[in-house]
């Protein structure tokens, strides 16, 4: 017979394994990442003996967040020794999710696109924006979660906002949405069509295109960069048949994408990041590394 202390214990996994996993999902990039740093929290907890905890969910929160910093800590040499370029793995559905977890990340305003340049900040930095940008955490929260000064913590949310350009803008989000609805549907006609001008017509001069083939299948080893090189670059795979397939609009991430299916072959993941003014195409990233779409759910699988 399971004890007070295992069965209090159990019950607190299931009421905050969602949140926990999502906010280290969304420090770490990595789904796999996050729920060992979710299960090592509870590994930990369990060894309190029976210890009562006065308020759990901050007290937990704290703790999964100070796991991701210390997992983050080894990223870097990780990254260093990936063939070709890093991108965070997506959590795709099919709408808006049902099951707890896929709720917690379709309800925050930190979409893929977002988690992408979020790799560019320090690990500090991405720890406060997400808590606070994500997750609606005051800074007297945060502060006491990574034992720094509130003022410390509004500083590194500055910095960590100049570095990926973020405008706190919740104000929109619907119309944010369909902006990237629109660029979803012009690519998934163009896939469709073989017809690629009025998406190409969608693109910024500068627009930049990154995939993640993890060494696994043939991707752009550098990023590709210039509305003209893109273009070049999807013209060139269409003519070779790599986007013959299904497209199915998704959300990956909490944002508009859409994914590529093919028949005994791993799927492609695409999603988009939107410039300044929200009406064209900023960057693509295309996620072709099978390891990175193993969770995709409501009935899509990896053939």
């Amino acid at each position: 017979m399971l004890s007070e202390s295992t069965l209090a214990i159990e019950q607190l996994y299931r009421d905050y394994k969602p949140l926990l996993t999502s906010i280290a999902y969304r420090m770490l990039g990595s789904m796999t990442e996050a729920e060992d740093a979710v299960q090592d929290v509870f590994v930990a907890i369990s060894k309190l003996d029976g210890t009562d905890i006065e308020f759990p969910k901050a007290y937990l929160v704290k703790m999964v967040t100070n796991r991701a910093l210390n997992m983050m800590k080894a990223a870097p040499r990780k990254r260093e020794s990936y063939p070709g370029q890093w991108l965070p793995e997506p959590v795709i559905e099919l709408a808006a999710a049902d099951e707890p977890q896929g709720h917690a990340i379709q309800q925050e305003r930190l979409g893929y696109a977002l988690l992408v340049l979020l790799q560019t900040c320090t690990p500090p930095e991405r720890a406060v924006f997400v808590l606070r940008e994500s997750f609606g955490y005051e800074y007297a929260d945060i502060a006491t979660m990574l034992d720094k000064s509130e003022a410390a913590c509004r500083k590194i949310f500055s910095r960590a906002s100049a570095k990926i350009g973020h405008r706190p803008s919740h104000e929109d989000d619907a119309a944010l949405d369909r902006s990237i609805e629109r660029f979803v549907q012009s690519f998934s006609q163009a896939i469709e069509t073989g017809h690629f001008e009025s998406f190409i017509h969608l693109l910024t001069d500068q627009a930049v295109m990154i995939s993640d083939g993890g060494g696994i299948v043939r991707s752009a080893y550098n990023p590709i960069l210039g509305r003209e090189r893109v273009s070049a670059f999807l013209r060139g795979i269409s003519r070779k048949g790599s986007l013959t397939g299904e497209p199915h609009r998704i959300w990956i991430s909490g944002q508009p994408g859409l994914l590529l299916l093919r028949e005994n072959k791993p799927p492609f993941a695409f999603a988009f990041l939107p410039g300044e003014d929200h009406g064209a195409i900023q960057a693509i990233y295309l996620v072709s590394n099978p390891n990175k779409l193993l969770r995709i759910s409501n009935g899509y699988s990896n053939g």
